[in-house]
């Protein structure tokens, strides 16, 4: 079992598991990105395709806004106009601008991915799920679980020039990955269970469960998180700090999306208590440690992950995965700037008014 990042050692494992797969391969991705890193793992899954591997990608529909909207703007399996997705990612990319963005949204054509629907063994689903979850499976017995998306940006750097920072889980327990399909398949959560998962799959399980584990904390909180606003996620936070949990929270200093709403709470919460580190590049990351349990996944502690989206994240108890979290943190607090007043944490209410509504 094994705390992978940044994202390049994620792709990293990720094309050796491909490539080494001898069976089947399952991969749900909220964007995949047309890009190097995109076509790298497209490359290595047409590899497996011709060794005759099983393979099943789930690629949610919902994610092309993003894929349109941000850095390159070019989607990997969602080449086609879709209205509901284009208007959204028409608001997104005016909302955030960057001149550095190619204008428009014209997609180029990207042969790769008609050859792997060549294969009888590969099933391609691009259909609306609004699931912000990631994992891959290889094998039925090898697990990789977290919030890397795949696109250039978490292999390196945003388009800004801003290095990414996130994680994955790799485990290789054919009963773990056998048990997290049960609970994508509404297997009821099992909180005695050392290796367990929240799941939005069946149940909204991380607006219950989360906000519980937060304001139970008994020692100590430290939480690496790309977006905030949700309600039990904030009084959960604010409960924490009352009772004096220590809690160190690592978020962007400059978010790429909703930063103004971030950092109206992150004013909120320092202002309870908490040490807030602001980190020069982009966390994506939605990682907690609390007690001795490290949570990471898709879960973001927004409305988005506790009331629209199908999200999963890994919940560990594991004193050698504690402890790679913890010199994580370590370094990653090193390299960013120690809140120190509220000065530190200025925005501007009005855009934070606005993205309060879509978080």
């Amino acid at each position: 079992m094994m705390l992978i990042h940044p994202g390049k050692n994620a792709f990293e494992q990720a094309i050796k598991h491909i490539l080494h797969a001898t069976s089947s391969i399952e991969i749900q991705m909220f964007i995949w990105r047309d890009d190097v890193i995109g076509n790298q793992l497209l490359d290595a899954l047409i590899v497996a395709a011709q060794k005759g591997i099983h393979i099943h990608i789930k690629k949610d529909l919902f994610g092309s806004i993003f894929e349109k909207s941000e850095e390159n703007k070019q989607s990997m399996f969602h080449k086609t106009k879709h209205l509901y997705t284009s208007i959204y990612a028409f608001m997104i990319d005016h909302m955030y601008q960057d001149s550095r963005k190619p204008k428009g949204y014209k997609q180029n054509p990207n042969p790769k991915v008609a050859v792997l629907k060549t294969y009888p063994n590969v099933k391609i689903e691009t259909t609306m799920l609004k699931d912000h979850t990631k994992y891959y499976i290889f094998d039925e017995e090898i697990l990789l679980i977290g919030g890397v998306n795949v696109e250039d940006k978490e292999f390196d750097k945003d388009i800004q020039g801003r290095r990414y920072k996130d994680y994955m889980v790799l485990i290789e327990n054919r009963e773990i990955v056998a048990h997290f399909k049960a609970r994508l398949n509404g297997l009821a959560y099992n909180p005695s269970l050392k290796i367990e998962f929240i799941t939005n799959h069946h149940d909204k399980e991380a607006k219950k469960i989360l906000p519980t584990r937060i304001s139970g904390a008994n020692q100590q909180i430290i939480m690496h998180m790309a977006y905030f606003g949700a309600k039990k996620a904030n009084k959960a936070i604010l409960a924490a700090l009352k009772k004096g949990i220590k809690m160190d929270i690592l978020t962007s200093e400059i978010s790429n999306l909703q930063n103004d709403y971030n950092r109206k709470l992150l004013k909120k919460f320092y202002q309870a208590g908490a040490t807030i580190y602001l980190y020069p590049g982009l966390v994506h990351a939605k990682a907690l440690l609390i007690d001795d349990q490290v949570i990471v996944g898709s879960v973001n502690l927004n409305r988005a992950a506790f009331d629209k989206l199908g999200e999963c994240s890994i919940m560990i108890v594991d004193t050698n995965m504690k402890q790679s979290f913890l010199d994580a943190h370590d370094t990653l607090k090193q390299a960013s700037h120690l809140v120190s007043s509220l000065k530190d944490l200025t925005y501007k209410p009005l855009t934070a008014f606005f993205e309060s509504l879509v978080s």
